[in-house]
């Protein structure tokens, strides 16, 4: 076979010219696999010979600041690229955000190659930085389901019941397998239990680098609920080994789905298995489904100057409007029925916190929160509360399985029984609630007995029973466990206003720490989670003190259970000292911090609730 070699060679030059001149690479809006945050996005990209131009969006709180690092770099297969120039932001100073609340700024970088398909923006390599992963440059517009997922969390069943809620004891197993997962965004993972009895625990758990899991074992009494942050929640039920798969993806899907004009895709971020599997995988399955709530927090749910009827009233008309409008939309069965539920625990809520949600408009018309009563307002009668008996059956153990299952057991517990009486409701659940979760207080504080138990008869579950004797076995281990290793200090016997000169005297010529958390409190625990390796490194002085004052809200076991992680001296108040000291330093809310200098003078000082400023503070102190 013959070639025109003479046209092989005219053509070269020319396909030569192409490859090495396909001008600059333009990618507006590109998809973003996940990210550490929701303040950054990258509206643009643009790519050329000289430069990776990155076009960033920041959303922030109006008048705080932001800050980009000057070591910032993009990261593409395994090569680092290099931070080169900045306009409309001044890297490594504060840049404050407007008054809207959204800025923008333009990132110069070494040139990326042209055939990169994909970046990581990484703004330096501290743990809490902005980063963003998988900044997408082939012009993906979806996000693809993730492979490895089992077929029964990949399938919906919109017509299978509402499950049961189980009632029985037992150590559930709950695997965490995040996919796309990356280090930075976190080698533990933390859920929280929301317990029968309205106490939200707290777990953490490493996440193995291997498999991207992390296994969770908890005792549970009852249906619980799992909250997993940034992501949704869960149903689980007590002894069960359930799993369930987080796309962190959804962390990108977040930041994606937020720009204007932005049309909403399909994403689900998890996916279980388990008991409840049929409940979770459609709760989770879509982002968009319509919510019918009353919306109780928001301040003008109802007039604070409606009379106890008036408000019953209104409460029964909002529960029919609503409620009809889930039976009228064309939800899946199950999806229908689990609203029906979530809205049936919303509305006991309203009518038996009537005093509370008429109280809360109130302060939010006159921007008055202090804890002053409220005159003038009717407190509710229990013929009007009973109302929302007429309605459904408020004592159904269904509706343990709502999305508002917390405010339900909150008012059927610790509201005033005169409407039970009325309504007639003198055994079933709600009876039966009242009583446990009282004693499980009993439990938690060490004193309860067998005479409490007394109160359960014929009519109420042997479940409540086993439930607080197991309970009471687990937390007699616990306290054995750190018998002596929990070790509260004395309270020094003084006079309450000579409380807190008492506690730090013995420390004079040392710089002393004052912590006022308590173990519910979970900004108190995040600060003591991040301070405490700090102790044994750049914060490591035998002239610094680190005290934590707490008070009896804290239920003594989990208190035991918490202060042998945390070094320093550990005291528990009662509420005549913790008041006194909280009015003598004006403390507005935990944690809250007092610094003592070490000629023993002491002040509030609540600008350490910023860790960086805390850290760089303790240090210059000690090193005086």
């Amino acid at each position: 076979m013959k070639i025109n070699c003479t046209f092989v060679a005219s053509l070269l030059p020319a396909l030569m010219l192409t490859a090495c001149h396909t001008g600059p690479k333009t990618v507006d809006f590109p998809l973003i696999e996940s990210a550490n945050t929701t303040t950054l996005d990258i509206a643009k990209v643009e790519l050329n010979d000289t430069a990776t131009v990155v076009h960033v969006n920041a959303y922030f709180r109006p008048h705080y600041w932001i800050r980009i690092d000057s070591k910032t770099y993009l990261r593409a297969e395994g090569e680092k690229y290099a931070l080169t120039d900045a306009q409309g932001i001044t890297p490594d100073s504060l840049f404050w955000m407007p008054e809207s609340g959204e800025a923008s700024f333009t990132l110069f970088f070494q040139p990326l190659p042209k055939r990169t398909r994909s970046f990581d923006f990484i703004e330096s390599d501290c743990a809490d930085c902005f980063k963003l992963f998988g900044v997408d440059l082939t012009g993906k517009e979806t996000y693809d389901i993730p492979e490895g997922i089992p077929a029964e969390a990949l399938k919906l069943d919109g017509n299978a019941p509402v499950p049961e809620p189980v009632f029985k004891s037992g150590e559930t197993t709950l695997e965490v397998r995040l996919l796309h997962h990356r280090k930075e965004l976190g080698t533990e993972q933390n859920i929280y239990v929301n317990t029968l009895n309205g106490v939200q625990e707290e777990y953490t758990a490493p996440v193995d680098s291997a498999t991207h899991t992390a296994i969770f074992k908890f005792r549970q009494y009852g249906p619980a609920e799992v909250l997993l942050p940034m992501t949704g929640s869960i149903q689980v039920a007590p002894g069960e080994h359930a799993v369930v798969y987080i796309d962190q993806r959804g962390s990108g899907q977040r930041i994606v789905s937020r720009r204007k004009g932005a049309v909403a895709k399909p994403f689900r971020s998890l996916y279980a298995e388990g008991t409840y599997a049929s409940l979770n995988n459609l709760i989770s399955s879509r982002t968009d489904w319509p919510v019918w709530s009353m919306n109780l927090y928001n301040g003008k749910f109802a007039d604070y100057r409606m009379t106890s009827k008036a408000y019953a009233a209104h409460v029964t008309n909002t529960y029919k409007a609503l409620s009809d409008s889930i039976a009228a939309d064309s939800l899946p069965p199950l999806m229908k029925a689990w609203m029906q539920l979530s809205l049936q625990e919303e509305a006991v809520a309203a009518m038996l916190g009537g005093n509370y949600f008429r109280e809360h408009n109130y302060r939010c018309m006159h921007n008055e929160w202090n804890r002053n009563p409220i005159k003038g307002i009717e407190p509710m009668k229990p013929e009007d509360q009973a109302e929302i008996c007429k309605l459904f059956d408020v004592n159904n153990p269904q509706l343990l399985m709502g999305a508002q299952v917390s405010d339900y057991v909150g008012n059927v517990v610790y509201s005033d029984g005169a409407w039970m009486e009325t309504a007639g409701i003198r055994t079933g659940l709600i009876p039966s609630l009242r009583k446990y979760v009282l004693l499980v207080d009993k439990v938690q504080k060490g004193t309860l007995t067998q005479a409490d138990l007394k109160v359960f008869g014929p009519e109420d579950s042997a479940f409540y029973v086993e439930a607080l004797e197991a309970m009471q076995k687990d937390i007699a281990a616990k306290l054995e466990a750190v018998k002596d290793k929990a070790v509260i200090e004395h309270t020094p016997d003084v006079p309450v206003k000579d409380l807190f000169d008492a506690i730090v005297a013995p420390y004079k010529g040392k710089v002393v720490f004052v912590d006022f958390w308590n173990t519910w409190c979970g900004p108190c625990r995040a600060s003591i989670k991040a301070i405490e390796p700090l102790k044994d490194t750049e914060l490591k002085s035998d002239r610094l003190v680190w005290i934590y004052i707490a008070n009896e809200t804290s239920p003594v076991v989990k208190y035991k259970t918490m202060i042998p992680g945390i070094k320093g001296k550990h005291f528990r108040l009662n509420d005549e000292q913790w008041n006194y000291l909280c009015k003598k330093f004006h403390i507005d809310g935990i944690p809250s911090y007092v610094l003592v200098d070490k000629d023993g003078s002491y002040s509030l000082r609540n600008d350490l609730r910023d860790h960086n400023r805390l850290v760089k503070t303790l240090a210059e102190k000690v090193g005086q």
